[in-house]
């Protein structure tokens, strides 16, 4: 549960994910995703009123939340005022005091954040620094490595502040199986079930209205049935995973949902009311999703455990692991870090003694150099510039050399193959070599980025990741899409 109050130090007139109270005055509002605690006060009457008096005052979020959150009648209002920004696509937006006129500039890009369709992390870039709005995020390690526009020049970028979600950041979390792993476990209890008869359905009970589909989209597709919704209009323009998805009672697989649902499966009927198909009583067993549960337990569990005669719970995370938190937040290596988040039965302090260590002094001037994931950098220069001085990513005298511009390092080695004729060469080729240079390559650095996203685990499925469906190419382009 969020405890973001929703300003950030450095950029105080945005309000992230909070609409309510201080909120009520902020330039701009943006919105990672459509979970509850992510939008206290977005349909309050004090915030419809300040739209009113306000020409200027806008709602920033991906596409995909966007379609989510007019979906419902309570939110219409917000229709003319939400501004769409495209994955991974810096945006410079202009955030105006109506009453003075005074204008501050910044770029936000906003990248995926894996927790649920249409998440999204916030990157800011203005005058008061680079500052990262995680929102709800499932990142798996080393993944932050492979975002391009974490990145500058090779480097991480100098990000002043993380507001990061701690939701468990908690030793008791320390390793939660990846979401495949999670997904094998619940398809081989489906599978082994449902295949016994057209009787046998089972009932997943998803305790969220939305942020199950990866769950619902892959079962449906290994096992070719759809599963019972309760609502399909949320995902009308999302045709990925509407396919998946109905609202014919008449399926083996259900996650339909009620206000007593615990109590209709008790006497075996579903939230849905059915409770046999064609005069023939239904088998059933519930699933359970869940996260806490397991990290309550004293002993190491497998992913499915069964807790009663016809019941299992099944460990299934949106929010990265204990583990994962901490390898996140080494590689970008902030200079401040604020949980979003207080994990229940710790304090602010007991997490800040976690995170604090993993974040720089403010004294760094820069971050410390770190590799874009697998990526290698070229060390490479032209032989035929013989003016330019040896350069490469991490600067280092050569033994004996010290700063000799690569003129002087090859007149000194005439001198030495006039005075050793038999070995000279020898000698030249391992000097070379230790410098990293290779004759008729570019004097740039390249780098160069292959990976299929498809395939990765904690990446959502092409709906959220938009044209990432195949292996692709990156190159270090920038473009920036200006709002007026």
């Amino acid at each position: 549960m969020s405890s973001f109050q929703g300003q950030m130090a450095e950029y105080p007139t945005i309000s992230i994910d909070r609409f309510d109270r201080e909120n009520l005055k902020a330039r701009a509002y943006f919105l990672s995703h459509c979970h509850k605690d992510h939008m206290k006060g977005l349909r309050a009457p004090s915030l419809k009123r300040r739209l009113e008096c306000s020409l200027k005052v806008f709602l920033y979020c991906s596409p995909v939340t966007k379609e989510l959150l007019l979906t419902s009648p309570k939110y219409r209002f917000w229709e003319n005022r939400i501004i769409t920004i495209e994955i991974e696509t810096p945006t410079q937006i202009s955030l105006v005091d109506e009453a003075s006129g005074e204008k501050e500039e910044v770029v936000v890009t906003l990248l995926p954040a894996g927790h649920c369709p249409g998440s999204v992390m916030f990157l800011f870039q203005g005058s008061n620094g680079t500052v990262l709005y995680t929102g709800d995020f499932r990142l798996a390690k080393g993944e932050a490595s492979r975002m391009e526009l974490l990145h500058s020049g090779g480097r991480v970028k100098d990000i002043q502040s993380v507001y990061l979600d701690t939701t468990f950041c908690d030793p008791r979390f320390y390793q939660i199986p990846s979401r495949e792993q999670c997904l094998r476990g619940i398809l081989e209890l489906v599978r082994s079930w449902v295949t016994r008869s057209p009787h046998h359905v089972v009932w997943l009970n998803c305790k969220a209205a939305y942020g199950y589909e990866y769950l619902f989209t892959n079962l449906s597709e290994e096992l070719g049935v759809q599963v019972h919704v309760d609502k399909l209009d949320m995902f009308k323009n999302m045709p990925d995973i509407l396919h998946h998805l109905t609202t014919d009672r008449n399926t083996q697989i259900h996650a339909c949902r009620h206000p007593k649902a615990e109590e209709c499966f008790q006497w075996n009927k579903l939230p849905c009311g059915i409770t046999s198909q064609n005069k023939t009583a239904l088998h059933t067993i519930s699933i359970k999703p869940s996260t806490m549960w397991f990290g309550e337990r004293t002993r190491k569990t497998n992913v499915i455990v069964r807790t009663g005669e016809s019941s299992y719970r099944a460990c299934f995370s949106f929010h990265s692991s204990f583990s994962e938190i901490k390898d996140f937040l080494s590689y970008i290596c902030p200079v401040n870090v604020y949980p979003n988040v207080i994990p229940v039965g710790l304090t602010v302090d007991k997490v800040m003694d976690v995170l604090k260590p993993l974040c720089r002094s403010p004294q760094s001037v820069e971050p410390k150099y770190k590799p874009l994931g697998k990526l290698k950098r070229a060390r490479t220069i032209h032989l035929d510039s013989v003016d330019t001085m040896i350069r490469t990513p991490r600067p280092r005298k050569m033994k004996g050399c010290g700063q000799w511009s690569l003129k002087m390092l090859l007149q000194n080695l005439e001198i030495q193959e006039e005075k050793h004729e038999n070995r000279g060469w020898k000698m030249a080729g391992q000097v070379k070599g230790s410098c990293g240079l290779l004759e008729g390559q570019s004097s740039l650095p390249t780098f160069k980025l292959a990976t299929s996203l498809a395939s990765n685990s904690s990446f959502w499925p092409p709906w959220h990741l938009h044209s990432h469906a195949h292996t692709q190419i990156f190159t270090f382009k920038k473009k920036t899409k200006t709002l007026l």
